[in-house]
């Protein structure tokens, strides 16, 4: 008989809290009873399976400490579903990236203060020029996804990385952002097109300079009922189409009835934005009813394909999923000795041909 091992039951139950998963799932999963979950009383076979369920290392069963995440304000459309476990894991790897940081002395993060009264438009004005940038046209979405990332990275010191947030059971999210220990982050959903990662990318800049986070699921919601979210969505319309600069467009590209949605396309490539968004800066710009705007929404929602990404790119994906701005820390530790290569790939948790491309080259 195998010998049984007495954890602390609050540490079992704070583990489960923090899974995204409820106590008879993981039961399930994991093939234990909810007496000896309730207990804590668990073989070492048990405790192994418990903690691949989890996706926790085996030492934090034996945590004084009853884990714990800050609470994020849900701005999900479906509100009465559950989160997705998998937000619950990009929690807790964006919270042990920050405390990771925040022991080599990482500046806190920078989030200027703008009028409260503000509109969202003039918000996105304000905000670039505090940037001190125009706005980058005729580019591929990943090129601009990527400069916009390290003047914000840059900047203000946010930790920007990507995750896969969704998962078969739900696919309603598309990005989170938080503040935690002074550090803001944002994460965005990696399986996401780039073109649609730029509009969450800003969604949630959006939050964090109202001082406020949020779960997003950024169905370019209209209705003034989703206050917040629809602040957040002009906002990020606004900063990367400006009005100013689709009105100068829109007199080379004629919008008749006919060629509506060509013209949409043209311009979402010279943004770089997906076609909703182009179609949601029309209907800003008065340019459309709201009924215009949801017949043609269905219509371009009836004509997309679903993104094939083909060969993974792997390098970028790990690259993505950590940061630059935790690379270039974690480098510039290295570099002066603060922290040891072992050290450097505990951190990043990737492989070990990834970890030198990044920190050596």
């Amino acid at each position: 008989m195998l010998r049984e091992i007495n954890l602390k039951s609050e540490i079992i139950k704070g583990l489960i809290e923090t899974s995204g998963f409820d106590k008879e799932e993981i039961s399930k999963k994991s093939r234990i009873s909810l007496k000896s979950l309730d207990e804590g009383k668990l073989t070492i076979p048990q405790l192994k399976r418990l903690a691949k369920v989890l996706k926790r290392p085996i030492a934090a069963f034996f945590s004084d400490e009853i884990p714990e995440l800050p609470k994020i304000q849900d701005y999900r459309l479906n509100r009465e579903k559950r989160i997705n476990p998998k937000i619950f894991e990009a929690q807790r790897e964006i919270i042990y990236l920050i405390k990771k940081l925040k022991e080599m002395g990482i500046e806190k993060s920078v989030i200027p203060t703008f009028k409260s009264t503000v509109s969202p438009f003039q918000l996105a004005k304000e905000f670039r020029d505090y940037l001190g940038i125009e706005g980058i046209k005729n580019q591929k979405p990943n090129v601009v996804l990527s400069k916009y990332k390290e003047i914000i990275e840059d900047k203000l010191k946010f930790i920007i990385v990507e995750y896969p947030l969704k998962s078969k059971e739900t696919d309603d999210v598309r990005g989170f952002s938080s503040i935690y220990s002074e550090i803001a982050s944002i994460v965005l959903n990696e399986n996401d097109h780039p073109s649609v990662k730029l509009f969450s990318l800003f969604h949630e800049v959006c939050h964090l300079l109202r001082k406020n986070s949020g779960i997003c699921s950024l169905e370019y919601e209209v209705e003034e009922k989703y206050k917040e979210e629809s602040f957040c969505n002009k906002f990020a319309a606004e900063f990367l189409v400006p009005s100013d600069d689709i009105k100068k467009e829109l007199q080379n590209y004629p919008i008749p009835e006919e060629t509506f949605l060509e013209t949409v396309k043209v311009l979402s490539k010279i943004f770089a934005v997906s076609k909703q968004v182009i179609l949601l800066r029309l209907l800003y710009l008065k340019h459309l009813s709201i009924e215009k705007y949801y017949s043609l929404k269905a219509k371009l929602e009836e004509k997309e394909i679903k993104q094939q990404f083909g060969k993974r790119n792997w390098e970028e994906v790990f690259k993505n999923r950590v940061g630059n701005l935790t690379i270039k820390e974690v480098k510039k530790r290295l570099q002066e000795n603060k922290l040891s290569f072992y050290e450097a790939l505990n951190i990043l948790n990737i492989k070990t041909k990834y970890a030198e491309k990044f920190l050596y080259e």
